[in-house]
């Protein structure tokens, strides 16, 4: 019996101690007297109260960062032109003009330069030099009757070049030409009469060479009335031929 009544008491020790504790836990949640937890009602705070955790912090206040600067969006900038952009032609070479109608083109005459030597020109003959010499003729005209033409003429040209022309005393007439295969056949009239050997060369090799360049053959067939050059001039064995 003693040890059940010791137990019991110590029992109600403790659960006057626990309620000790409560009470005493209550009375520091409210210090300045107010309602007690548990009283079912709640007290409307006074206008001076201000709770802990909404005091205002103490300390520097932080300086305003400064405002971003205003964007700006620029219009996009034009593209410059390139030299292949319509508004700039590429530059290049032009072509050249085509040739109009009734323009004049070149024509080769070939003339001797006597005792020359070869030096203005191809060597031949009696040491002579044969010259090319350009002459105007109209466009859409046959190239062999404009260089025969201008090689039977009785002018200047050759001279005026510094030039000698073994035709230009003949009476020798053009009359026809044509292309066989790769041989210029040429048909003139009238009479030659050359005097020696180095003149009947000049007249030869000015006549083949003149009618090979009109017409872009490789060789020549001159005819006189219907004879052959060499029969006309009569030439002897063993002359002296375009070197």
């Amino acid at each position: 019996m003693g040890v059940r009544r010791g137990a019991e008491g110590t029992t109600t020790a403790i659960a006057a101690l626990c309620l000790s504790l409560a009470l005493c836990l209550a009375g520091c949640a409210s210090p300045d007297g107010g309602t007690p937890v548990g009283s079912g009602s709640a007290q409307p705070a006074s206008p001076g109260f201000v709770h802990g955790t909404q005091k205002p912090v103490i300390g520097p206040v932080p300086a305003p960062l400064p405002a971003p600067p205003p964007y700006f969006n620029p219009p996009p900038a034009a593209s410059l032109p390139t030299k292949a952009s319509p508004q700039e032609p590429a530059t290049g070479p032009l072509p050249a003009p085509l040739p109009s109608v009734g323009e004049s083109t070149g024509t080769t005459v070939f003339f001797v330069a006597i005792g020359d030597g070869g030096n203005r020109g191809a060597r031949f003959g009696c040491n002579d030099s044969l010259v090319a010499i350009q002459v105007t003729s109209p466009s859409g005209s046959d190239p062999l009757a404009v260089a025969m033409g201008q090689l039977l003429a009785p002018d200047d040209t050759a001279s005026r070049a510094g030039l000698y022309n073994a035709l230009s005393g003949s009476a020798l007439h053009y009359v026809s030409g044509y292309l066989d295969g790769t041989t210029a056949v040429v048909n003139l009239s009238g009479s030659l009469r050359p005097e020696g050997l180095c003149e009947q060369t000049r007249i030869e090799t000015q006549l083949a060479q003149t009618a090979v360049a009109a017409t872009g053959a490789s060789q020549a067939a001159i005819y006189i009335d219907g004879n052959t050059l060499a029969d006309v001039l009569s030439l002897r064995p063993g002359g002296q031929s375009l070197e």
